[in-house]
């Protein structure tokens, strides 16, 4: 959106780097990020906001920033991409402060978005607040088919934190079970490496940056991503774009994925569905090249070129 004049602040500004039509503005991470930013810094951030001077204040998450700038005199839009939920289920895990913050921060933006459509709903009635649908997208030009990138035939990928609400537990279930088959998992694996299984097609990848996953949807013959919730998970659409064949859990991913045309849907905790489903794609060749093809194809209904014009027309409506 080069017809905007962009300002970005940040506790982590060393490490954005973007192109000169955007505005860094850097505070120093201090925790906890909320009590600091709205007492001790508060005078240094509102002396910030007054030298922008902008028509619209645009939060990607209600805490901090949403609550701080509470009672900004501009336009506030509030994306709330997810709540810090509980490892297994639709309720939220956060310190008894923040719960006491959050509604007033969600309940003093003008807008509020969620990514996916159980969030909204979430929000709305939780918090009594309406709240718009307007989901992430995927650079489709990045993630795209190689050919003939599939070097290997029985590669099967997981991508993403090693969190136990990622369903990593029932993929080396998967792997114990199906021993013909490689594991790859990608992703800054830390302390948790010491509970992986040691089993001989278990390949830890490790942290593999973000613009050369591409390569690895493609390799891989299926991606699984068995979490037991999501709020509009991108790796999913990542893979989807890349042609790749997915198997995936309800909550989050079936805002994009359609059960059995262009993925496989899963119950979380369910091992010996993930196990049933890996073995039913990997031993259908015709199902599993078409289930590919429609991944594709809903895939670039996300592209960030559509997205983006969303987000434009709310900031137009909004001026």
């Amino acid at each position: 959106m080069a017809d905007y004049d962009v300002h970005i602040l940040t506790t982590d500004g060393a490490r954005v780097k973007l192109n000169d039509q955007v505005n860094i503005h850097s505070v120093p991470p201090k925790h906890p990020y909320t009590l600091w930013y709205s007492t001790f810094l508060k005078h240094r951030l509102d002396s910030t906001l007054a030298s922008i001077s902008p028509d619209i204040l645009h939060f990607h998450q209600p805490l901090p920033w949403a609550y701080v700038f509470a009672k900004a005199k501009c336009t506030k839009v509030l994306t709330c991409h997810g709540l810090h939920f509980s490892e297994t289920s639709k309720r939220p895990r956060s310190s008894y402060l923040n719960r006491l913050l959050l509604p007033r921060a969600i309940r003093n933006a003008d807008v509020v978005c969620a990514p996916s459509k159980w969030l909204a709903d979430y929000i709305e009635e939780e918090y009594h607040v309406e709240c718009t649908v307007l989901p992430n997208g995927v650079n489709t030009s990045v993630f795209a088919p190689i050919e003939g990138a599939k070097s290997s035939s029985n590669v099967i990928l997981f991508v993403g934190r090693f969190a136990a609400n990622k369903g990593l537990r029932e993929i080396y279930e998967a792997a114990k079970a199906l021993r013909e088959y490689e594991f790859w998992l990608v992703g800054d694996h830390g302390s948790e490496t010491a509970n992986v299984p040691s089993l001989p097609n278990i390949k830890l990848m490790g942290f593999i940056e973000h613009d050369e996953l591409n390569r690895y949807y493609n390799q891989a013959m299926i991606c699984v991503f068995p979490s037991y919730w999501e709020a509009f998970p991108l790796v999913g659409l990542e893979a989807m774009a890349c042609g790749s064949a997915i198997i995936a859990t309800k909550l989050g991913f079936s805002e994009y994925l359609e059960n059995e045309r262009d993925g496989l849907i899963v119950e979380p905790g369910r091992p010996e569905e993930l196990i049933e489903s890996i073995k039913y794609l990997m031993q259908n060749e015709s199902e599993r090249s078409r289930i590919q093809r429609n991944a594709r194809e809903k895939a670039l209904k996300f592209d960030w070129g559509f997205i983006i014009n969303r987000y434009r027309a709310l900031y137009e409506k909004l001026q």
